[in-house]
């Protein structure tokens, strides 16, 4: 029987994941359970694209299947890394590839974090490090994000005096919100007086749905600094999530602590396929992207005229202060087919969404609007 999308998602639906979490200076297992596997059931849990990739990308995939699926994707890993190269403005040693930038987050801790080096964070960011940090036993300083939920420079700077890894996720996930970039940088500098075996590595997993003029990439200071390391993902705005790449950006010296701690030779023809031609549909990434804002500021408009506050957004999702509990939410908003994203630490009431497709968000408004509509 062929395996349809239909056929895929109710054949995976019902699996768990176990993973390594918890507040500050402890270590705990929680299970996320997968959203139900209703094929009506509208995504907004992940962060990820909601249209498929574009034909170019299927093609691509198909192509490399059937000419190169019995070789090792050695030329097409130098041909991606030298386009990444050429869209950084970088050399392609500056460039290494990883199975999605979640390799990397975790290769990062053991290559620059040890029992005398901390890892410092946001709280809430993206967790893949901290995780990734108790489960090997490392220590773990995390700074809780200002009262307009951007990461706090300067108490990330001051925990991080004698640090060995400064995670910096900008946009930040989950809170949606960006440092301007002269700040990081300024940060930065600073830090290389005060800390200068510190290592900053910067998540620009969003970067190319920011509107804000304050920002820029870091990748062409990451190729010359050693001390900084940019993170970059196909999972996000290319639609590649289920195909697992992604890649830093760095000096070639940093880049070999990282690649000590990998598994890249692991990556796949479809993959890398995948990646290069997503890449050059330049035309497809910036209509994703304009797609996106008009659906985001649809639903932001939502909820603030239900009288919610939505925090200001740069990336494919926002947050919302939907003023109860987080978990609460979710159970009441999958009970009506609508997956939102899982509590973070550090936040109370506020609950991460996902910006699904124009059709998707004007559906999930109406679970929304019920939901909320609840004491």
């Amino acid at each position: 029987m062929a395996l349809t999308r239909r056929r895929f998602v109710e054949t995976i639906g019902g699996a768990g994941v176990s993973l390594v979490g918890g507040s500050a200076g402890t270590t705990q297992t929680r299970t996320y359970t997968p959203p139900p596997a209703d094929p009506n059931a509208i995504r907004l849990d992940s962060n990820e694209n909601p249209n498929a990739p574009g034909p170019a990308v299927t093609k691509a995939v198909m192509d490399a299947l059937a000419q190169a699926g019995n070789r090792y994707p050695r030329t097409l890993v130098i041909h991606l890394a030298e386009s990444l190269a050429k869209v950084h403005g970088v050399s392609r040693d500056n460039i290494f590839l990883g199975a999605g930038s979640g390799e990397l987050l975790k290769a990062a801790v053991p290559a620059f974090v040890d029992a005398k080096r901390a890892l410092v964070a946001g709280l809430p960011t993206f967790e893949t490090c901290t995780s990734t940090a108790r489960a090997l036993g490392l220590p773990v300083r995390e700074v809780a994000v200002d009262a307009s939920m951007r990461l706090d420079l300067s108490g990330m700077e001051d925990a991080a005096g004698g640090a060995g890894l400064l995670y910096f996720c900008n946009p930040n996930n989950p809170t949606s919100t960006i440092c301007p970039t002269r700040e990081v940088e300024a940060m930065i500098d600073r830090l290389a007086q005060r800390s200068p075996e510190t290592t900053i590595l910067v998540d620009e997993a969003y970067a190319h749905f920011v509107e804000s003029r304050d920002y820029s990439s870091l990748a062409a200071r990451a190729a010359k600094d050693r001390r900084v390391l940019v993170l970059r993902t196909f999972s996000k705005v290319y639609g590649l999530a289920g195909l697992r790449i992604g890649y830093a950006i760095g000096h070639p010296d940093t880049l070999a602590a990282l690649r000590l701690q990998t598994t890249s030779d692991f990556l796949t023809v479809t993959s890398v396929a995948a990646a290069i031609a997503a890449l050059g549909d330049e035309a497809l990434v910036r209509d994703q992207v304009l797609q996106n804002r008009a659906a985001r500021a649809a639903t932001v408009k939502v909820f603030q005229d239900l009288g919610f506050t939505v925090y200001p957004s740069e990336a494919n999702f926002i947050l919302v202060d939907v003023k109860r509990r987080p978990d609460e939410f979710l159970v009441a908003c999958r009970e009506r087919s609508v997956s939102v994203g899982r509590p973070f630490p550090g936040l109370k009431t506020q609950a991460r969404i996902s910006i699904g497709t124009a059709d998707e968000m004007q559906r999930a408004a109406v679970v929304f609007k019920a939901v909320l509509a609840k004491a």
